[in-house]
């Protein structure tokens, strides 16, 4: 857990809107975006991603998700585009301009189609965030074969939004929705790297590090203002508070240990490490970063009470959000499949 948590109680997880717009005002996105080298890797520098996104968690969820999918999709474009591409991206950059990566298929999937002799895309994405923000978005589409293609899509259009498919209680700020492609023409510079990159590791599933950390930083905004409103209702020295907070403390501290371990091993591995290893920690950060929320999250609506279900209390906003943005797909083949690398590679 950050030193600071408890000798800055008065933090508050702020509104969508003054996070996004302190966010532009200091090129936030733009900052993170330079992080990457031109080969898409960030060695020591996963330290400054680490202490962003965090920071972005810890101001608004939904600021995170999106700062979040940004530096995902800068870095595939780093790590597959041609020359050409990083030159878009320089200046994409330099515009302050929002990336994302779409990658859930709608109902009817995003497709490739040959069409008097060019190519049309059909169909869609869905859960996609930053609707209306994102300006372009790095889109993975499955051949014939199902084997993924990568793709640079404008994705600004307002006619092919549909934020009517966000059906959730919480990150309702994250502007998630469908996205439709039908009948777009796929032109030069579209398609991004090999068939396959895509999936290539440690940055596809050990990318995952990335959106711990920003939960990690909700988690820890979440602790902080339950250490705000026991201060200031007078409750913090009673003993079973305390008891509480120690344990959420231990959960918190926990999950910072874990996504500092997997943001090294992905980001600036030692000789020695295998990338397998790597991956498999980066999945079970996940997982821990998942569980020492839900404690926190139970935690503090046990030490606040009622007061923490109102609508205007930050704390009912946050948990909201962090309960929407910790649900991952199928964790228990996570946990299964990765278990026997975890073991075999514990003395790494």
């Amino acid at each position: 857990m950050s030193a600071d948590i408890l000798e800055q109680p008065k933090i508050r997880y702020r509104t969508f809107e003054a996070a996004f717009g302190s966010a532009r005002e200091s090129g936030l996105f733009r900052a993170v975006g330079r992080l990457y080298s031109n080969e898409g890797t960030l060695g020591p520098d996963w330290v400054h991603l680490m202490d962003r996104l965090r920071d972005a968690g810890a101001t608004n969820l939904n600021l995170g998700r999106l700062l979040e999918g940004h530096a995902n999709a800068v870095q595939l474009v780093r790590l597959y585009g041609d020359a050409g591409q990083h030159a878009w991206l320089e200046k994409a950059l330099e515009a302050d301009t929002i990336l994302g990566v779409w990658g859930a298929d709608d109902v009817f999937p995003a497709r490739v189609e040959t069409v008097a002799g060019g190519k049309m895309l059909k169909g869609g994405k869905r859960y996609a965030s930053g609707l209306g923000m994102v300006a372009h978005a790095v889109v993975p589409i499955a051949g014939d074969d199902g084997q993924l293609q990568l793709y640079l899509l404008p994705v600004g259009d307002p006619a092919r939004q549909d934020l009517s498919a966000w059906k959730v209680g919480g990150m309702q700020a994250s502007a998630s929705g469908r996205y439709s492609f039908e009948g777009v023409s796929v032109e030069p510079g579209m398609m991004l790297g090999g068939v396959g990159v895509y999936k290539r590791e440690p940055f596809f599933e050990g990318g995952i590090w990335r959106c711990a950390a920003v939960h990690l930083g909700g988690l820890e905004a979440i602790l902080a203002m339950t250490v705000a409103h026991l201060e200031a209702s007078g409750r913090f020295d009673h003993p079973l508070q305390t008891e509480r907070l120690g344990h959420a403390i231990l959960h918190a501290r926990t999950a910072r240990l874990w996504v500092e371990d997997a943001g090294r091993r992905i980001e600036d591995p030692l000789e020695a490490e295998t990338i397998p290893f790597a991956v498999a920690a980066a999945s079970y950060t996940r997982l821990q970063v998942e569980a020492s929320a839900l404690a926190v999250m139970e935690i503090a609506r046990r030490s606040v009470g009622l007061a923490s279900f109102e609508r205007d209390h930050p704390l009912e906003s946050a948990i909201a959000d962090l309960s929407v943005y910790l649900r991952q797909a199928n964790p228990d083949a996570l946990l299964l499949h990765k278990c026997r690398t975890m073991l075999t590679g514990l003395g790494q």
